[in-house]
């Protein structure tokens, strides 16, 4: 039997996070990845964590806390929501009450809960190249990522 995969529907779309406010939920290995990606496209993030995390940048602000109460009480000051938990139940309601929000939302365990995702990216400054697989298979997004790399060398820009 052929193996069918959900077709998520959407489209690429560049977003100017200048500004923007974010919540991440969870500062480990992945959600640290996300929180790197926001400051950098000029985002002001704040994380919740369980536990004082170490070596965060200075300008995200850090509540230590439970990350489903904090995002229940302040959700409406952030226009988006990244659950980056280890708890993928955790994640899913976090999630789930983005959406009805009406935020923009990332969870690290569930394509079918995002509403947005982040693509690899691929930045020359002239122009920027972002790769997705709809969030099937990210490990295939950064295998591209770094084909693209290899074949586009800065200096040719």
């Amino acid at each position: 039997m052929e193996e069918r995969h959900l077709v998520r529907k959407g489209m690429l779309v560049y977003i100017s996070t200048e500004g923007f406010r974010a919540l991440v939920v969870g500062s480990g290995r992945v959600g640290r990845r996300k929180i790197y990606k926001l400051i950098e496209a000029g985002a002001e993030v704040t994380v919740v964590t369980k536990e004082e995390p170490d070596g965060l940048d200075e300008d995200v602000k850090v509540v230590i806390g439970d990350g489903l109460d904090f995002a229940a009480k302040n959700i409406d000051r952030f226009d988006l929501v990244v659950a980056a938990t280890n708890d993928p139940q955790l994640n899913s309601k976090i999630s789930e009450l983005a959406k009805q929000k009406g935020k923009l939302v990332n969870s690290v365990t569930s394509q079918e809960e995002c509403n947005v995702m982040f693509p690899a990216i691929l930045d020359y400054g002239k122009f920027q190249l972002g790769v997705t697989t709809r969030g099937e298979d990210p490990s295939l997004s950064k295998r591209i990522k770094k084909i693209l790399q290899k074949a586009l060398r800065q200096e040719t820009f």
